[in-house]
């Protein structure tokens, strides 16, 4: 195995303490095995053919609704971020590469994906100070087949470590292989990047966004659908209402706007 690539097999023993404390040092987990085969399949079919899609503008079907829920995922990230969580974000995505720069270097640029200015677009769902995104990938990750790539260790570092500056911890990345049916929960502030399947064919993953409860977006966001509220499960409603509570922290130190 290279050294770039990170043992998965540690993974697969660990308790979910241990889980708690290499998320707490190194700003990710893998957590194997988390959706399985007959899932993944129902995943596939419902997902209608489309490259992305987020969630805000379309409520998928059951099979990715069944993944908010997952008993060893919401454990894993209650450990991590306290009894009261928020489900806030999420985005199908096949990340049918294309760009020749990033095909070039085998992923995308590094970057985080913590926004608490929102700059231009408005979005604040990715301002919250306390999140975590949670990729499930329905295929096999390989060395050149779309590995998620992360920085150890990057989430200490200061959020005004610009995006574009990302690339000066290149050296530092690793290559998360995971499997088809493992997930990977990854802080919100950790440096990471999409891997490239150079074969072209399609990545299908899931990535799922949840915020401590306390951790409101510094500015107004859409709440989720009243009719998907009304008939979501006793499990899942609390995970859906009130994405706007909490209290708003200025990254800066100054009074909230």
């Amino acid at each position: 195995m290279s050294e770039l690539t990170v043992a998965r097999a540690p993974f697969l023993e660990m308790t979910p303490q241990q889980r708690q404390a290499h998320f707490t040092e190194w700003g990710y987990v893998l957590l194997p095995g988390v959706v399985t085969p007959e899932h993944i399949a129902r995943i596939i079919a419902e997902e209608g053919g489309e490259n992305r899609y987020d969630w805000i503008e379309r409520w998928p079907g059951p099979a990715q609704e069944a993944l908010i829920t997952h008993p060893g995922l919401l454990e894993a990230i209650r450990l991590c971020y306290g009894a009261d969580i928020r489900f806030f974000k999420s985005v199908y995505a096949e990340w049918r590469e294309i760009d020749p720069e990033n095909k070039a270097r085998g992923r995308q640029r590094l970057h985080r994906d913590y926004d608490p200015d929102a700059p231009g677009h408005g979005d604040f769902r990715n301002s919250c100070a306390a999140w975590v995104n949670v990729g499930h990938y329905l295929i096999d990750l390989e060395v050149d087949e779309g590995p998620l790539w992360v920085v150890p260790g990057s989430h200490r570092l200061p959020w005004t470590a610009e995006r574009a500056e990302c690339e000066q911890w290149a050296g530092d990345a690793r290559m998360v292989l995971a499997r088809a049916g493992d997930a990977v929960m990854f802080h919100n502030r950790t440096m990471h990047a999409g891997g490239v399947m150079q074969s072209g064919l399609p990545r299908p993953s899931v990535f799922l966004s949840y915020r401590a409860g306390w951790a409101a977006p510094m500015g107004e966001v859409p709440e989720w659908p009243a009719e998907v509220v009304a008939r979501a499960s006793r499990e899942l409603r609390p995970l859906l209402v009130g994405l706007n509570d909490g209290v708003r922290v200025d990254p800066y130190g100054v009074v909230p706007r």
